[in-house]
């Protein structure tokens, strides 16, 4: 003769097991939905900053050039631009040891087949290049350089006047953010408050501030870049940042 008895008590602890799980969900699901509908009244806003800077140090890179059929004629003529290059660098106030010379490249062009599809063996010019640089505080000096570098191209010596970049000290440029990124949460801050005002509520505790990327641009440039942007090509140039924060309303 069997008995009931065992069966009665696996039922009943799965009743209370489940009775248990049930009220164990329930809590949970009641926090959950407790902690969305709390989240679920927020503000997101955008704060921005920014500031004009003045570049403290430049750098200028050209290069000069010359060519002719044979090498030693080559080297001899680019001996002659540079001469005739540190000669000028020099009367504007640059000596010798602050231009960086660059070592020299040479690139051979050989003559071609009268039907112009094959190369020959035969050179037809050698043609020579060497980089020159120069690194200086007085930034408005040497932004003159490439245009009165022409002056030599004008006189018949192969120069490439080159650009000059322009750049900001590292170091005021990491303090500099640190006190941008304050000003805009600040402004963050002040545009959530105000839309609380206009709303009749309060602005509760910050749920998260996301930051944006640093951009250093031109005046009156709209340039911008996921991976930030740095212009060196104006003395003049404005450091941007943009944050993002998220308020409870309450």
């Amino acid at each position: 003769m069997t008995t009931k008895f065992p069966n009665i008590f696996s039922q009943l602890g799965f009743g209370i097991a489940l009775g248990a799980s049930t009220i164990v969900c329930t809590g949970i699901a009641a926090k959950t939905y407790l902690k969305i509908k709390e989240y679920q009244n927020t503000i997101q806003v955008k704060g921005y900053a920014e500031k004009k800077i003045i570049s403290e140090n430049a750098v200028w890179s050209g290069s000069i050039n010359a060519s002719h059929p044979h090498m030693a004629e080559a080297y001899e003529a680019l001996d002659l631009v540079r001469e005739k290059t540190m000669d000028f660098l020099k009367k504007e106030g640059y000596s010798s040891d602050t231009v960086v010379l660059g070592s020299v490249t040479k690139h051979q062009i050989n003559k071609r087949t009268p039907d112009g599809k094959n190369t020959t063996n035969e050179v037809e010019t050698y043609n020579l290049s060497q980089t020159l640089e120069i690194s200086s505080d007085d930034v408005k000096k040497l932004s003159t350089i490439p245009s009165k570098l022409n002056e030599l191209n004008i006189a018949g010596y192969d120069i490439n006047s080159g650009q000059v970049q322009f750049y900001y000290p590292s170091d005021k440029l990491d303090k500099l953010k640190v006190d941008l990124l304050a000003k805009a949460s600040k402004s963050a801050l002040e545009r959530a408050e105000q839309f609380a005002v206009n709303s009749d509520c309060k602005i509760g505790k910050l749920l998260n501030a996301r930051q944006g990327i640093f951009q250093i641009t031109a005046p009156n440039s709209s340039d911008i870049s996921d991976s930030g942007t740095y212009d060196t090509s104006t003395i003049e140039k404005i450091v941007k940042i943009v944050v993002t924060m998220a308020y409870v309303i309450e």
